[in-house]
């Protein structure tokens, strides 16, 4: 994903503030960030040991905002961290995969979560992070439904990362030009796709180049059909053959069949942009992370296009659900400085941090304390607070890998063919049944990645 580096007042203010104190002598306790904003909890005397730690990441676009968490952890707690960025994430998984056996391990690394951590996991490499993660839901700093994410057999194995919601972001103009209005039930949804489409306009946008993108839809339209059997279906505990699983499948060929969307061999970034730009596109369902494709065209969020949460499938229907996806945040088993990782881990969890980090890539904030610049996310961000949503892992990490990997390319096969449909249940069955056999079956619920 791209990233618009953008400066964020907060931490500005913050280094202004802090270099004021320690030309005066100050200890950091008497220190706030802007807007009276401050970090209680880590408040400490600035004179005392910096413990540096070794994080190696492969977002080096991120690189920068990194080393901005590491500058403010070191004023607020003694601890900070030396970034090694990898360009390359094949070189940047075996770098890591090498060194978390050994005493060379990195203190801290940033991974994929739900089952793409797993093989780190049954490896014992990494730090038991139960405890952080206990006290962050307590005080409000994580919601207890990402928690999921990061979970085996009853235990975290790693923090968050970043978190992006799965959305709707539209146009505002073509809406507004076009007399509709963002849809609040599954008919409000086909009549907007249905009028644009008679406008001229593409609705939606949709692709099977590179392959991941052909869960977008599939992940949607089976949540919003029923949150649960999403979770069961990703633990292996219901079947891709079952009748829910064939009703979503079967709402997503007449949206295909109706021809709502883009042309599927479509590029996400140099075709998207400039056709939702010039208003020929009108939605993009995708993670919030895309938003940068539109900002770098000058769009402005809440302005230009806005955001909403695609609506139930199933009449009556009154389950709240989001789908969100989260990167890792690891610490390792072997490092040496452990008692100094966990300070960086609940730092990084803590409000500020969170809001400084997010504001940076332009994303929404996992911290529901945390706030956002932006003013799509902004209000997303108080729809999902308000009206109690529950988050649900992205397919792409909440189901095991091999099946994952190959359902994509079945799934992009009915996108091109939709009179495969049973055909391509079946077969993405047959390797989940071959899958979970390997495993000895489906997991408990306790003991597996769940929503």
């Amino acid at each position: 994903m791209t990233n618009t580096p953008r400066k964020l007042s907060v931490l500005a203010q913050y280094m202004t503030d802090r270099r004021a104190l320690l030309k005066g002598g100050a200890a950091l306790g008497a220190a706030g960030l802007a807007g009276g904003a401050v970090l209680p909890e880590f408040n400490r005397a600035f004179a005392q040991d910096v413990t540096t730690l070794n994080f190696y990441h492969d977002k080096t676009p991120w690189d920068d905002f990194f080393k901005g968490v590491g500058d403010m952890a070191k004023d607020a707690i003694g601890v900070t961290w030396e970034t090694s960025a990898y360009g390359d994430t094949t070189s940047y998984q075996a770098a890591v995969t090498g060194a978390l056996p050994t005493k060379d391990t990195p203190d801290m690394f940033t991974w994929w979560s739900g089952y793409r951590i797993e093989d780190l996991y049954n490896q014992g490499v990494l730090e038991d992070v139960t405890d952080i993660w206990t006290k962050a839901v307590a005080d409000g700093n994580l919601p207890a439904s990402l928690a999921g994410g990061f979970t085996f057999n009853g235990t975290q194995c790693a923090i968050p990362t970043a978190a992006s919601f799965w959305v709707t972001i539209y146009n505002k103009k073509v809406f507004a030009d076009n007399g509709v209005e963002v849809p609040t039930t599954w008919a409000d949804y086909q009549a907007v796709c249905e009028k644009l489409k008679g406008a001229g306009i593409t609705p939606l946008a949709s692709t099977t180049t590179g392959r991941w993108p052909a869960f977008i839809p599939f992940q949607d339209f089976v949540l919003k059909t029923d949150p649960d059997f999403y979770t069961k279906l990703m633990a292996g505990q219901a079947k891709y053959t079952d009748d829910t699983c064939k009703q979503a499948m079967t709402t997503w060929k007449g949206m295909l069949d109706a021809g709502y969307y883009t042309d599927l061999d479509s590029d996400m970034t140099a075709d998207w942009g400039p056709a939702f730009q010039s208003g020929s596109l009108a939605m993009v369902p995708i993670g919030t992370w895309y938003q940068s494709t539109f900002t770098a065209l000058d769009m402005v969020p809440g302005t230009d296009y806005d955001i909403f949460i695609t609506p139930n499938i199933t009449e009556g229907l009154d389950a709240k659900s989001v789908i969100v996806e989260a990167g890792a945040l690891a610490l390792a088993k072997n490092s040496g400085k452990l008692d100094a990782a966990k300070q960086m881990a609940n730092f990084w969890l803590a409000p500020d941090t969170n809001t400084y980090f997010a504001g940076q890539l332009g994303d929404t904030p996992f911290n529901p304390k945390s706030t956002s610049e932006n003013a799509a996310n902004a209000a997303l961000l108080k729809t999902v607070s308000d009206e109690s949503y529950t988050l649900y892992q992205r397919y792409w990490e909440a189901s095991p890998v091999p099946i994952v990997e190959g359902a994509v390319d079945f799934l992009a096969g009915f996108m091109l063919d939709t009179s495969t449909l049973d055909d391509v249940l079946q077969k993405i069955q047959d390797l989940a049944d071959s899958e979970w056999e390997k495993r000895g079956g489906p997991p408990s619920p306790e003991a597996s990645p769940a929503s």
